[in-house]
């Protein structure tokens, strides 16, 4: 028998081995198959948050993976308004990762606030955790189903943001001013029972006139 078809013969058993081998380990379980590699790259392009609002009855935290909405035009809107003054937020970049949420114009003493509402337990969960930044004259609006004291952390923030406790009289009942991402994992509450939190930069309670004792004005989308 010639040397190369000896090298033959081997090569061919070898890959039977292996093809028995690989067998036994995916019928284990211990390779994962192609479906389920497919499966967990959706998964991590898609991502997965958890949520910054603490439940004060049962002392839980929930997870989600939400669907991905670029909300460039509504920042961009926000960003070509002459109530900005930071010109050089990226509005794709702010925008990058935020559930598809319904927008609203707040109006304080000093001058109106464009917001996204999040009014889901998806779109609370979400809030602003991971952006990079938010445009000055914009901010997150959360809508509460009841009245109640619902606390909020910097879980995954990266910047300060100024906390608006708004009861169900869309009065603020008290202001929370340069909540800092480091001061995760302590809990900010409200003084009083409210249904709404507004989120914005630092420095917007004072701009926008948003002190505690004043009314503001919104409508809901429907």
């Amino acid at each position: 028998m010639s040397k190369g078809l000896m090298n033959t013969i081997f090569i061919i058993m070898g890959l039977i081995v292996l093809y028995f081998i690989a067998r036994e380990l995916f019928a284990e379980h211990k390779v994962p198959t192609l479906g389920e590699l497919t499966a967990s790259s959706t998964l991590n392009a898609e991502g997965s948050s958890t949520s910054r609002i603490k439940d004060a009855d049962t002392e839980t935290y929930s997870t989600t993976s939400p669907k991905v909405s670029a909300l460039a035009k509504l920042f961009q809107s926000i960003a070509s308004s002459t109530t900005v003054t930071n010109k050089n937020t990226d509005a794709s970049k702010t925008a990058n990762g935020l559930i598809d949420l319904p927008s609203t114009t707040l109006f304080g003493s000093k001058g109106s606030v464009k917001v996204l509402v999040a009014n889901t337990d998806a779109s609370r969960e979400q809030g602003l955790s991971g952006q990079t930044s938010l445009p000055n004259g914009a901010g997150m609006l959360f809508v509460f189903d009841t009245p109640g004291k619902y606390g909020f952390w910097m879980k995954d923030m990266n910047f300060p943001l100024d906390l608006i406790w708004i009861d169900a009289n869309n009065k603020i009942v008290g202001v929370t001013k340069n909540a800092l991402p480091s001061s995760y994992p302590f809990v900010f509450m409200p003084p009083k029972d409210i249904v709404y939190v507004l989120e914005m930069n630092t420095g917007s309670v004072a701009q926008f006139g948003l002190t505690t004792g004043t009314a503001v004005k919104f409508s809901l989308p429907k």
